[in-house]
């Protein structure tokens, strides 16, 4: 009774333990990631960028006022420098203030707005390709450390085993019951399990190093626990092609570099259109040369109209290579398509496929256990040979081993669809 009480209280005790350590998610290093991103920084302040590019662009359709002013001295006359009325002065100056108004540019300034908003829009959805990436990167950080911490977990569970199978067969050596070559056989397999544990060690360190420099941390600092690479995952909603076209930025990127190129085109054209401008000037200017009358101001309104006729057919040629750019950009559409297509295809193969390597991996599981349990007791018994032993520990290592890989490829197939959708 007393040791069922123990035996009670240890458990308690250690699952308030496991309760009250705390975990570092998968979602929470995700946005950790996202939050340090170097490269994510870089892209807002690039659509920052562009966005002010578009303003600018606005600018075309305001009028705008310009001045300027200059002034000129005769080197070779300074003593004229100020003689009677009507007389020569070796000095002229002027100021001069213009207001100017675009009214027809040819479609170029509504083109040119077009453009700057469409490269707006892309660094957007550059900026969304990017924050996928960075999702993804994190997410296969995060169970590829989870994952190397299993290895590692493994590796000293092995390590266990063989020390306590070379612990028993050194006492029946010592007993005189077996010979020394059993010994050295499970002697050389400690050793292997030694370095197995080194090199699993070495691995999580550099995978752990990985993980916290992703995150902007010390190489060196602690890590709250991660969560197991056998967590179950939650299960992913399956799309259609439709529907993941709908959600990628690179396929909406094609779309807006087809607009893209429509306005260029309209710019290309619109040098051979009419182009109307009017303009609202005035100022005060000395004669040329000054004669020192008295300087007045001179108000001038003027429209500026300019038709181009003949261009040796240049307009026709510019239609057909702009026309040109735009069927590449169609082009390139549907070879984006086609590539989502296959993405999407290859993940949710994945996905099946990996689910099938969990439960075979689990189930020879299973048995490497049961047939290390049973091969290690009839050796104990004498009624097995020490190869059958080491048969046995190498299938368990290696089924331990196909476990993991297969729980890694599980969640890095998840990760992959995951940026397939873009979710």
């Amino acid at each position: 009774m007393k040791i069922q009480l123990i035996t009670l209280l240890l458990l308690t005790l250690g699952f308030d333990i496991a309760a009250q350590q705390p975990y570092l998610s998968r979602e929470d290093y995700r946005d950790k990631v996202e939050a340090y991103s170097q490269l994510l920084k870089q892209q807002k302040l690039k659509t920052m960028a562009s966005s002010e590019a578009r303003k600018i662009a606005h600018t075309g359709f305001l009028p705008k006022i310009d001045i300027s002013a200059d002034g000129t001295l005769n080197m070779s006359d300074l003593s004229a420098w100020n003689e009677p009325l009507g007389e020569y002065r070796n000095h002229t100056y002027q100021g001069v203030f213009i207001v100017s108004q675009p009214i027809y540019t040819g479609g170029a300034l509504n083109a040119q707005h077009k453009i700057a908003k469409a490269d707006e829009k892309l660094d957007q959805l550059n900026e969304e390709l990017t924050l996928d990436q960075i999702h993804y990167q994190s997410d296969a950080v995060y169970w590829n450390t989870s994952a190397s911490k299993a290895m590692l977990q493994a590796a000293d569970k092995y390590q266990s085993i063989i020390k306590q199978q070379y612990d028993i067969i050194q006492d029946r050596f010592d007993n005189g019951k077996i010979s020394r070559i059993d010994l050295l056989m499970i002697s050389t397999r400690l050793k292997e399990a030694e370095l197995q544990y080194i090199k699993a060690r070495q691995n999580y360190t550099l995978a752990l190093q990985k993980l916290n420099i992703l995150m902007g941390e010390e190489p060196n600092a602690p890590v709250d626990s991660l969560y197991s690479i056998s967590t179950p995952s939650e299960p992913v909603k399956v799309l259609s092609l439709g529907d993941v076209l709908q959600q990628r930025a690179d396929y909406a990127s094609t779309e807006v570099n087809i607009m893209k190129s429509q306005a260029q085109r309209k710019v290309a054209l619109s040098q051979f259109n009419p182009q109307l401008n009017m303009y609202f000037s005035g100022g005060w200017a000395t004669g040329t040369p000054n004669l020192g009358y008295d300087v007045s101001f001179n108000p001038i309104v003027g429209v500026n109209l300019n038709i181009p006729i003949f261009r040796w057919g240049a307009r026709f040629k510019t239609n057909r290579q702009q026309k040109a750019y735009i069927s590449m950009q169609r082009l390139q559409q549907s070879y984006v398509e086609d590539n989502i297509s296959e993405e999407l295809s290859g993940s949710l193969t994945k996905l099946k496929e990996t689910e099938e390597q969990v439960k075979t991996a689990n189930e020879n599981m299973k048995l490497a256990n049961e047939n290390l349990e049973i091969v290690s007791f009839s050796y104990n018994e004498g009624k097995s040979n020490m190869v059958d032993v080491l048969s046995a520990q190498l299938s368990w290592t290696q089924a331990q081993t196909n476990v993991i890989n297969a729980y890694l490829a599980e969640k890095m197939a998840i990760a992959e669809y995951r940026k397939v959708t873009s979710e």
